[in-house]
C-alpha cells in the first residue's frame, strides 16, 4: 500500500453510529403487537446490553420468518460489518440492494464490506458509482473517502492522488488526510508538492513524529540537506531512538566532517542494535580518527567477537594497539614492576583491550633489548589470564574492569 509504513491510515469505515435505536416504539395495546415485532425488539435489546452473538442469531431467526424486512436486514448487516464477518454482511446488503438498487447507504456498505474482504477493485466500482451519482453532497465526500482508500489498497498511487487533493479540498483540516498526501505526492516525485501539503501542518504540529520524518525526506529530495538536518535532529530530540533519523545524520554529519556528532548517533543506533558487527566497526574507526584509540580498541573487539576471520580488521587493532602501546612507554617513567603494576590498573580506565594493549608493549621491549621489562609485562599478563581459572571469574570480565 502506497502510504501505509508512513502514516496512519485514514478509517472511511461506513457504519451507522448506532446500529438501533435507544429505544422501541411502545404499543398501547400490547396484546395486539405481532410477533415478528417482539423478535425484533428483542435483537434490538441484545445489542443494547452488549450480547452481540445472542443478537446475531435473534436477527436471522426473525429474517428467517420476515424476509421482506428491509430495515431489520440493514441493522443486521451493520452489525455484521462491526463484528467484521465480511462474507455474511455481503449477502445480506446484496439482498437489500436487490430491493433498491440506487441507494447510496446500502452501495456505500457493500463498498466498505469488499474492502474488508480484500476486493479492492470492487470496492472502487461501488464507490465510483456513489461518488458520480453525488460529487457534491454528503455520500459524494464518504465516497470520495472510500475510492482513495480502494486505490491505495490496489497500490494505484497515479489515481489516488488526484482523488487525494480533491478531497483535501472537501475536508482541508484533516492532519492524516495531509500526511498521507505529502507521503503519495514523495513517492511519485513530486517533493515541491509534497512540501506545500506539509507546510498547511507543520506549524499546528511542530513534534509531529510524521511531519517531522516526511519534511527531512522531501527537504532531502529537493536537496535542502541542512534543512533536513533540522529536521531529522527535531526528530531524534523527541525520540532519540529512531533508526531512520540516526542513520541519516550519522552519514550526514560524517560526510561534513563532524565525526563526533556522527558517533553519538552511530552509538545511538547501537543501543537499539547491539550486535550489529557493521554499526561496531564504524563506531571503532571514528573513534580512532578522533583520537579515541581506547575506546576504539573496544570497539574492535566486539565486532571481532562477531567476525574473528576479518584478516584487514585485526591489522588495524594491530595497529592501535601499538599506537597506544609507544604513548604509554613514552610515559611511564621506567619499566620497572611498580610502574607497570600502576600502568596495567589505571589502563582499565581507558580500554578494555588491556591485554593486547600489554602485549604490543611486550613485543616493543623485546624488540628493542629490553627482556627484562618484556619479561615483567609477561608476568602481568600471566596473572591476568590466571583468574580465568578462579570460580566465577572469567578473563573477558577481568577485561570489563
Amino acid at each position: 500500500m502506497a502510504c501505509a509504513n508512513t502514516v496512519e491510515r485514514v478509517d472511511n469505515t461506513v457504519i451507522a453510529r448506532k446500529i438501533v435505536p435507544d429505544h422501541d416504539v411502545q404499543y398501547v395495546n400490547a396484546v395486539a403487537v405481532p410477533a415478528w415485532k417482539k423478535e425484533w425488539d428483542q435483537a434490538r435489546d441484545l445489542y443494547r446490553k452488549g450480547k452481540i452473538g445472542q443478537a446475531l442469531v435473534q436477527y436471522e431467526l426473525l429474517l428467517q420468518k420476515k424476509k421482506n424486512l428491509d430495515e431489520a436486514r440493514w441493522e443486521f448487516a451493520s452489525l455484521l460489518m462491526q463484528e467484521h464477518r465480511w462474507a455474511r454482511a455481503a449477502k445480506e446488503l446484496d439482498t437489500l440492494l436487490a430491493h433498491e438498487q440506487g441507494s447510496h447507504k446500502y452501495l456505500l456498505a457493500r463498498a466498505r464490506v469488499a474492502l474488508g474482504e480484500g476486493h479492492a477493485e470492487e470496492a472502487v466500482k461501488l464507490y465510483g458509482l456513489v461518488y458520480q451519482d453525488s460529487p457534491a453532497g454528503k455520500d459524494g465526500v464518504v465516497a470520495l473517502a472510500g475510492l482513495v482508500e480502494a486505490l491505495d489498497r490496489q497500490g494505484n498511487s497515479e489515481a489516488e492522488l488526484p482523488l487525494l487533493e480533491t478531497l483535501l479540498l472537501r475536508r482541508p483540516d484533516e492532519p492524516l488526510l495531509i500526511k498521507r498526501g505529502a507521503a503519495l505526492a514523495l513517492q511519485l516525485g513530486q517533493p515541491e508538492k509534497a512540501l506545500g501539503m506539509l507546510q498547511k501542518i507543520v506549524h499546528k504540529q511542530p513534534g509531529d513524529a510524521d511531519v517531522l520524518r516526511l519534511l527531512a525526506r522531501v527537504e532531502e529530495r529537493l536537496g535542502h540537506e541542512e534543512q533536513a538536518a533540522v529536521n531529522w535532529q527535531k526528530l531524534v530530540a523527541a525520540h532519540p531512538a529512531d533508526q531512520e533519523a540516526n542513520t541519516w545524520l550519522a552519514h550526514y554529519y560524517e560526510k561534513a566532517g563532524n565525526l563526533a556528532m556522527s558517533l553519538i548517533h552511530v552509538e545511538r543506533l547501537l543501543q537499539n542494535d547491539p550486535v550489529n558487527a557493521e554499526l561496531m566497526l564504524r563506531a571503532a574507526r571514528l573513534d580512532r580518527k578522533l583520537g579515541r584509540p581506547g575506546k576504539a580498541l573496544d570497539y574492535y573487539l566486539l565486532y571481532l567477537d562477531l567476525r574473528p576471520d576479518d584478516t584487514l580488521v585485526r591489522i588495524e587493532r594491530r595497529q592501535i594497539r601499538k599506537g597506544l602501546a609507544m604513548e604509554l612507554i613514552a610515559l611511564i617513567d621506567g619499566p620497572g614492576q611498580d610502574n607497570l603494576e600502576r600502568l596495567w590498573q589505571d589502563l582499565a580506565r581507558i580500554t578494555r583491550d588491556r591485554s593486547g594493549v600489554f602485549t604490543s608493549m611486550a613485543s616493543w621491549f623485546r624488540l628493542h633489548n629490553n627482556p627484562d621489562a618484556a619479561a615483567e609485562i609477561e608476568k602481568i599478563l600471566h596473572r591476568s589470564s590466571s583468574l580465568a581459572v578462579v570460580p566465577g571469574i572469567s578473563i573477558a570480565e577481568d577485561r570489563a574492569r
